[in-house]
């Protein structure tokens, strides 16, 4: 029987000096010298206001879909059928309303904004919950009140 040093294998890393061709069937990685194929959403300078805004809207929406607040304090800021397709799952989940702890809360620990146009964000975040990982969309667009203020709504909402 042959020890674990003797298995060993010797590592051998690749070098990318020269210009990495990738084969048909692959998408080509960002190598030096190389554009990716599929370009990365960027944040612009102006989205950093609607991101800090957006991580709290965010934080309320999880804390809603782990039942540590109510529902109908999403209302506002959210377009009439999102808060109804919201309210149904919810209650059909019939999840009890529970106190927040430092080990049970729901947070979110990341947002991503990516500007489709200046009066529309899309906003994909990750939230944790009992030690899981889930996935939340949102699409938030720059609407006028009654009262002729700008507002960003919720027009859109998704999870996993």
């Amino acid at each position: 029987m042959k020890t674990a040093t003797a298995l060993s294998v010797p590592v051998v890393r690749p070098s990318f000096t020269g210009i990495v061709e990738p084969s048909p069937d692959q998408i080509p990685l960002p190598f030096p010298g190389m554009t990716p194929v599929l370009p990365a959403p960027v944040e612009r300078g102006d989205a950093k206001p609607l991101r800090d805004r957006s991580a709290r809207f965010m934080q309320a929406l999880v804390e809603v879909l782990s039942g540590e607040r109510p529902v109908r304090q999403m209302g506002p800021w959210m377009a009439p059928h999102v808060y109804e397709q919201l309210s149904t799952r919810l209650a059909a989940h019939a999840r009890t309303p529970r106190r927040p702890t430092a080990a049970r809360g729901a947070r979110i620990v990341s947002v991503h904004v990516a500007m489709v146009h200046d009066e529309a964000a899309e906003i994909a975040g990750r939230m944790v919950h009992r030690g899981r990982s889930r996935a939340l969309a949102v699409r938030l667009e720059l609407q006028t009140t009654h009262r002729g203020d700008k507002v960003w709504r919720c027009t859109a909402l998704t999870w996993a």
